[in-house]
């Protein structure tokens, strides 16, 4: 009797645990279909869950805050955005990762020949820098197909790792053969006789330089020579870039390419 008795108030002392909330050993789901759950609070105000809950108080500003639920009311209708006008569009909103993605351009695009220049080079480009800042005259020696063909001078206005050059006021000199042999394979009466059409280019805009032929050394060759303002020289084309004969050079120049 006395073991039965002692069973049955320990089975009575968990039970009445398992159905105080303030047990470490309380049991929800008993608490939900016992008839003999007593709610520590019977006034307490009934929420969803405890997200719910939690909600409210942040709203209000944490759990330190005192529940209030007109308070939580006007605090939610304050910030509540406007409702739209009866002819205005309502406007998606975004999440930041949901936003326009910003374009970054790449580096291909950011660097140009000037930027290069702005850096500076070294060596033979950096003596070629030095004489396009210092607005000196250089000759550019010019090849062809075997040998070289002669050579311009002119201010070095831009140029670029490839030896590719952009001159200024320029004066070209060259050598070719005083009388061209060429075979005439065209039968003579259907030859036209040679016409001027310098008036016809001076009509159009299109000025072309005048040549200046002298004899060379030999008999067989002239060397002629023509100003034009502008030129463009390919890196492949030159053999040899020095000052012009009678320019002033400075002490740190150095032999380029």
């Amino acid at each position: 009797m006395g073991n039965s008795d002692t069973d049955s108030t320990t089975s009575e002392s968990d039970s009445s645990s398992e159905l105080d909330v303030g047990s470490k050993r309380f049991n929800p789901l008993k608490a939900l279909y016992s008839a003999k759950l007593k709610v520590p609070v019977p006034k307490a105000l009934l929420h969803d869950n405890v997200s719910t809950l939690e909600g409210k108080q942040l709203t209000l500003g944490g759990f330190t805050e005192k529940f209030d639920e007109a308070r939580i009311r006007q605090i939610r209708a304050s910030q509540n955005k406007p409702k739209l006008a009866e002819n205005e569009m309502p406007q998606r909103r975004f999440l930041p990762e949901q936003g326009p993605v910003t374009r970054v351009r790449s580096i291909r695009h950011t660097k140009n020949i000037f930027i290069r220049l702005e850096k500076g080079f070294e060596g033979p480009l950096g003596q070629l820098q030095r004489w396009m800042e210092d607005r000196n005259r250089v000759r550019v020696s010019i090849r062809k197909q075997k040998g070289v063909r002669g050579h311009v001078s002119g201010v070095l206005e831009l140029f670029d790792k490839h030896w590719n050059l952009a001159l200024s006021d320029v004066c070209e000199t060259w050598t070719r053969r005083k009388y061209r042999y060429s075979e005439n394979r065209q039968h003579p009466d259907s030859m036209e006789a040679p016409r001027d059409c310098s008036e016809r280019l001076r009509r159009l805009g299109i000025v072309l330089p005048e040549l200046k032929v002298r004899p060379a050394d030999g008999k067989k060759n002239v060397i002629i020579t023509r100003k034009v303002p502008q030129l463009l020289v390919k890196g492949e084309m030159v053999v040899l870039v020095t000052l012009e004969p009678g320019e002033p050079q400075a002490s740190t120049s150095k032999g380029t390419k």
